[in-house]
């Protein structure tokens, strides 16, 4: 399937937009054809390829390259046919699943939750060596290379073929996940005919504006892009990424000249190719620049500064379609008292104020301030914020002395960044025992509050009934506090029956598209065990046809089918529950280091 695009935006890679997803009325039909197929397990990253599959962000890619296309992309940057393409786009297969795959001709695709996201048609089953991939893609087979470490933790054969693609569901931050057509309708709305791209994995800092409005001195609008897929560790989440975008378009950029769009894409730190991956991918969605700095989309040393932006002359300019803006970095001279680069600065080294994303993770982990001169005051807060500090706790240091502490108050720390875990499950299921055991196992050590469904039915949602409307306006309202609790560094943990997963679901966009973290644990128990502990005995009542509306009787549950977590109650004790929550945090990092030990806090608690 392709798409025909408006003739006045540059063309997609390859002259024709991809659509893998298959029309609504065609969704059931290939879900009953799965059933029979056997089903593979995606991870984040190969989850990331089949979502920019699906809306044509690889165009013109149908699906996971085949022997032919890797081996060529791999070797020579370019498909089989010698269309460029930097980058291997593959799907893993564990080898115990070769003689079923070869048998059924085709694999039902799912996340690692059990979600199907769709089907690929098998036309090859082949073997990478990945150190040879390695060295080719990365320049280097180290595996303290994150490239190469993740090459090395998959599996080595690989499938190839054509995907088609159910309709996506509701995913994080999905007001800004526009696909190319509806970042490239929006464009055409604006009468846009140039175009500037910035990529970026992090929060903008004054530099990066500086390079965003020099572009767009010389385009007609800018579209930021920031990516969503997965990313290191210790990038700055996404959720916090945004807000600050947000708030930085709302307060110091025109508004008829710049588009927020989010990029499903993980990164894979291949420095060089992956900024010409960056660049066809922005073409796609109708960009047609890329600000394309130093070290773009590298990690450590493995890259020469300048490589991301000398790929792009090993190509004749049309066989591309989109112009890099080579532009070098930008930093803060105290000399020039105004941002600068190497180009326009005339002073030494000493004079800058540059601060790299490790600096400026410990500057916020010491609870220190980032300097004004860095970043503007909005940005900073956001990112004090995350790291679980209020603004009144630290006080920028003067110019040109990142991060010195003197004559500073002493930074309050609240245990660490605050996050929303949500309990939901039938009544009688455990949510409030284990809302209150893990008061008990982790509250002594950092800020947490209990959000009781209930409780808030009685004090917050007075008058609220029991439709489905009145059900998810007190689920949201919980939402809501919770969410400005967590902003604020606290820990937040509902219990709440919550029925309806869309209203979940809005849980989480709330949390998550303000930089929280969101966790849902899903509390069950067979109904049999809940009519046994239920001392009211509503249940019975219910099930006898005497009550109305009870949720998991004669009103429906709606299961999660994706939760962090799922808890049965029936099977293991509270304390055992707790502490695979709280192992989940502490994975997580929403736990300080020093929490003790959930099942001995427990014990301790109940001794």
């Amino acid at each position: 399937m392709t798409t025909a695009v408006a003739p006045t935006l540059v063309p997609p890679h390859g002259g024709f937009l991809v659509d893998r997803l298959v029309p609504d009325g065609d969704a059931e039909a290939l879900v009953v054809e799965a059933r029979r197929l056997p089903r593979l397990a995606l991870d984040a990253r190969e989850i990331a390829d089949l979502e920019l599959l699906a809306g044509g962000a690889l165009s013109p890619l149908t699906g996971f390259l085949g022997e032919a296309d890797y081996e060529s992309v791999v070797s020579r940057l370019r498909l089989a046919d010698g269309t460029v393409w930097p980058l291997p786009v593959t799907l893993a297969v564990p080898e115990e699943l070769r003689g079923t795959v070869e048998d059924a001709g085709e694999i039902a695709l799912e996340d690692g939750n059990g979600r199907l996201w769709g089907v690929l048609a098998v036309t090859a089953l082949f073997r990478r060596d990945p150190l040879v991939e390695a060295r080719f893609v990365y320049g280097t087979d180290s595996a303290e290379h994150p490239g190469v470490a993740y090459l090395l933790s998959r599996p080595t054969l690989l499938a190839g073929g054509t995907v088609r693609v159910l309709p996506l569901p509701e995913l994080p931050f999905a007001r800004f996940r526009l696909t190319p057509r509806e970042v490239r309708a929006r464009i055409f709305a604006k009468g846009w005919r140039t175009i500037a791209g910035f990529q970026t994995r992090n929060p903008i800092h004054r530099a990066h504006e500086h390079l965003t409005k020099l572009a767009l001195e010389l385009t007609d609008g800018l579209v930021l892009h920031p990516l969503v897929g997965e990313t290191k560790g210790d990038d700055v989440p996404a959720g916090v990424r945004f807000r600050i975008y947000e708030t930085l378009l709302e307060r110091y950029y025109p508004k008829e000249r710049t588009l927020l769009a989010a990029v499903p894409a993980a990164m894979r730190y291949a420095g060089p190719r992956e900024a010409l991956f960056h660049a066809l991918v922005r073409k796609n969605y109708g960009i047609t620049h890329l600000i394309v700095g130093r070290d773009h989309a590298g990690v450590g040393r493995y890259y020469a500064p300048t490589a991301a932006q000398e790929i792009f002359d090993r190509f004749r300019p049309e066989e591309i379609g989109v112009a890099p803006l080579r532009l070098d970095p930008t930093f803060y001279c105290r000399s020039c008292a105004t941002l600068a680069s190497s180009r326009s600065c005339p002073h030494e080294a000493a004079s800058r104020l540059e601060l790299s994303g490790t600096r400026v993770r410990q500057i916020l982990s010491a609870g220190e301030a980032l300097p004004v001169e860095f970043t503007r005051p909005e940005t900073a807060e956001i990112l004090r914020e995350s790291y679980g500090y209020s603004a009144a706790a630290t006080k920028a240091p003067a110019p040109g002395k990142p991060g010195d502490p003197k004559g500073s108050p002493q930074a309050v720390r609240r245990d660490g960044p605050g996050f929303v875990l949500w309990l939901t499950g039938l009544s009688g299921a455990g949510k409030s025992t284990l809302a209150e055991a893990l008061r008990a196992a982790i509250g002594p050590e950092r800020a947490l509050e209990i959000l009781d469904g209930d409780e808030v039915r009685t004090n917050l949602s007075k008058g609220l009934g029991f439709s489905k409307e009145d059900r998810d306006t007190n689920v949201l309202r919980i939402a809501w506090v919770a969410r400005v609790l967590a902003r604020n560094g606290v820990g937040v943990v509902t219990a709440a029956i919550s029925p309806y997963r869309e209203a979940r679901l809005a849980a989480r966009r709330l949390a998550e598209e303000n930089g929280v973290r969101f966790l849902e644990v899903h509390v069950t128990a067979p109904l049999e065990t809940l009519v046994e502990r239920d001392v009211k005995g509503l249940y019975r009542k219910a099930l006898a046809g005497e009550i109305a509306s009870f949720t998991g009787v004669s009103d429906p549950y709606e299961v999660p089918e994706s939760p962090e977590l799922v808890v049965d109650s029936s099977r293991e004790t509270p304390a055992a529950s707790v502490a695979r929550i709280v192992a989940a945090l502490r994975e997580a990092d929403l736990l300080p280091a020093r929490a003790p030990d959930a099942v001995r806090a427990l014990a301790e608690v109940a001794a």
